[in-house]
């Protein structure tokens, strides 16, 4: 489970020291709220059972982090998105905006502490922190810009207008600069430790390198360098596997990036020289459909090819899916914090 000295270890790996124990991260996301029974509607809503949720966990999986993330659409919501209210479905707008400027001429940064379900977001990251303290890094979320966009115009228009319209695409960059950073200041005044700046339609699966360097690169910057600080730190996240992409992204002003599963971190660290702390990227589809003994074998191969130096943490690439065996998740996470064999990487004290 979370041990206190959890937030300096993380913070040590993000330096390039090596720390005492090796920090153990996952994306449970959705796969933690089922198992505390929720519906998606209660997570959304419920301040209370979401963190007995999320805290519930951290103590039966081992998570030394503990990520508080309702939906993706919590702070786009008071942008005038109208929502599916399905209790069993996640958040999802009944329709997309327009992507036009009379759009874009209406929106305002929203207050996070009175509209809709921005206050509960960061009241339940309040509850978190005062359940963990400091035996865990508590995570907050914002998306970056390029991908803020997908969710509100959604994926097709963004795409078609970076090829027609990218006057357009760079003018609702600025607005999205602004309002993301103002929502994860307002987290960071809740109490996070850390927020992940989820950017995966920035991926090599989506764009190239040449419109991910004109479009995402310099407004995920922007974002980064405001928000980063003293105790500050950001992770950010496009499950990316291509080194094109790859090494524009440890050029950002965060502490880590997290890689998509499929791509081998050590073979990446060597080929870019960077000194940028690399996390991921455990597959969930191993970790659904694998048994326990494969799950532990291959996570004992990648602390062992990983965990060295001091720039590693080790998480899962994507988020686990809901119908992935605890059993799995449990062989996971036992063989990350017991490391590999032979006194190298250990993740006990």
């Amino acid at each position: 489970m979370a041990y206190e000295g959890a937030l300096a270890d993380f913070v040590a790996c993000v330096e390039g020291k090596v720390p005492p124990r090796l920090p153990v991260f996952a994306l449970g996301l959705e796969f933690d709220l089922s198992m505390g029974g929720l519906t998606c509607e209660e997570s959304r809503n419920d301040v209370d059972k979401t963190v007995q949720a999320t805290v519930a966990a951290v103590q039966r999986f081992g998570y030394d982090w503990a990520m508080v993330f309702p939906d993706d659409y919590v702070e786009f919501e008071p942008l005038g998105l109208k929502m599916h209210d399905d209790p069993g479905t996640p958040a999802m707008p009944t329709e997309y905006l327009p992507m036009d400027r009379e759009t874009l001429c209406r929106f305002r940064i929203p207050d996070p502490d009175r509209e809709m379900r921005l206050p509960i977001h960061l009241e339940m990251i309040r509850k978190v922190k005062e359940r963990l303290g400091e035996s865990a890094v508590v995570v907050g979320r914002i998306a970056a810009p390029f991908s803020a966009l997908a969710l509100v115009y959604g994926m097709n228009d963004l795409l078609a207008n970076v090829l027609l319209e990218p006057d357009l695409v760079r003018d609702n960059m600025r607005f999205f600069v602004d309002h993301q950073v103002a929502f994860g200041k307002a987290q960071f005044d809740a109490g996070v430790d850390a927020l992940w700046l989820g950017d995966c339609v920035a991926s090599s699966k989506l764009i190239g390198a040449g419109h991910y360097e004109e479009f995402a690169f310099n407004p995920a910057a922007e974002v980064a360098s405001a928000l980063s600080g003293e105790g500050k730190r950001l992770i950010y996240h496009a499950a990316e596997t291509s080194l094109s992409h790859l090494s524009m992204e440890t050029q950002l002003p965060v502490s880590a990036v997290n890689l998509g599963e499929g791509a081998s971190i050590s073979e990446i660290k060597n080929q870019l020289k960077t000194s940028m702390c690399l996390m991921g990227n455990f597959d969930p589809i191993l970790l659904r459909d694998g048994s326990p003994e494969e799950v532990s074998t291959a996570t004992a191969r990648m602390i062992e090819e990983n965990g060295m130096d001091g720039r590693y943490l080790f998480n899962t690439g994507e988020g686990i899916t809901p119908d992935t065996p605890p059993e799995n998740v449990l062989a996971m996470m036992e063989t990350a914090r017991e490391g590999c064999q032979g006194g190298r990487t250990h993740a006990t004290r």
